[in-house]
C-alpha cells in the first residue's frame, strides 16, 4: 500500500506541474515486464554449464515526467516500481559458496568449494528513480540515456545444491558428499542499487507508445564484504512496456 500511495502522490504532483507549465512538461504512465539476470560480467571458470534459465514474471509500473527544454532535447524522470529476478540451474566445479543447511541432519553450515549442480532463485523488488537525457527527432522515436537509483523493498536470494560434493574451506580440503543442501543469502542483498540506462520510446498514436529500456547496475547486487560467492553479480535487465502519455 505504501508503494501505491507514493505513486498516487507522484501522479498528483505531476498533473499539477503539467497544468502550470503547459506543453513543455508531459506526464506518462507505463507498465511492462523485465527480462534479465543477476549475473557476473563474464562467465566464471567455476560455472561450467547453464542447464536452464527462467526469467519468470517480473512486472514494472512507472509514472514519469518529461520536460522539453528545446525542440530536440529534454529531460525525463519518474518513479518506478519493478521486480528483478530469475531462476537458474547450473553445473559448477570448485564453486566457492556457503550452505546454510547441509549434512546428514540438514542443520550444518558448510563453507567450501562445491562441485555439482546449483539452482538459484532470485526475486527482488525495487522502487527506482531514473533520470534521462532525451532526444526527439522528427520521427516517432524518442531516444533516452542516463542513470537510475533503486531502493530495495523486498528481497529473495536462495537456492539449493545436489548431485555433488564440497571441499571444506580450500579446493583441496576434506571432501564431503552433498546429496542435498540449501542456502539463503537474502539478507546480504544490497539495499541501494544504481547504474546506467538507455532506451527508446516509439509513438503508436498521439497518446500511446511502446518502450524498451536496458539497464545495467554498476553497484554489485550483494553488500560489501559478502564472500559466500567469490565473484560479483550485477543486475542487467531489459524492460519492455506500453505506456500512455497525457498532453
Amino acid at each position: 500500500m505504501k508503494r501505491l500511495h507514493l505513486l498516487i502522490l507522484f501522479l498528483a504532483f505531476a498533473l499539477e506541474t503539467t497544468a502550470q507549465t503547459g506543453k513543455k512538461v508531459s506526464l506518462n504512465v507505463r507498465a511492462g515486464v523485465s527480462i534479465g539476470a543477476a549475473t557476473p560480467v563474464g562467465i566464471p571458470v567455476s560455472v561450467r554449464k547453464i542447464e536452464s534459465y527462467n526469467p519468470g514474471f517480473q512486472p514494472t509500473v512507472e509514472a514519469g515526467l518529461g520536460y522539453r527544454f528545446s525542440a530536440k532535447f529534454g529531460l525525463a524522470t519518474g518513479l518506478r516500481f519493478e521486480q528483478k529476478g530469475m531462476t537458474t540451474d547450473a553445473r559448477v566445479k570448485a564453486y566457492y559458496t556457503t550452505f546454510n543447511e547441509a549434512g546428514s541432519n540438514g542443520n550444518e553450515s558448510v563453507t567450501g568449494y562445491f562441485t555439482g549442480r546449483v539452482k538459484t532463485k532470485i526475486k527482488n523488488s525495487y522502487l527506482t528513480l531514473p533520470l534521462h537525457l532525451t532526444y526527439h527527432n522528427n520521427s516517432s522515436f524518442t531516444f533516452k540515456a542516463g542513470g537510475f537509483v533503486s531502493l530495495l523493498l523486498d528481497n529473495r536470494f536462495s537456492g539449493d545444491a545436489r548431485e555433488g560434493y564440497i571441499r571444506n574451506q580450500t579446493p583441496v580440503g576434506e571432501r564431503e558428499d552433498i546429496d542435498a543442501a540449501s542456502y539463503d543469502f537474502s539478507d546480504n542483498v544490497r539495499r541501494v542499487n544504481a547504474g546506467i540506462e538507455v532506451g527508446t520510446d516509439y509513438r503508436l498514436s498521439s497518446n500511446f507508445f511502446i518502450s524498451a529500456n536496458l539497464n545495467y547496475a554498476l553497484t554489485p547486487l550483494m553488500e560489501p564484504g559478502f564472500r559466500s560467492i567469490d565473484f560479483g553479480l550485477h543486475n542487467i535487465y531489459l524492460n519492455l512496456g506500453i505506456g500512455y502519455r497525457f498532453h
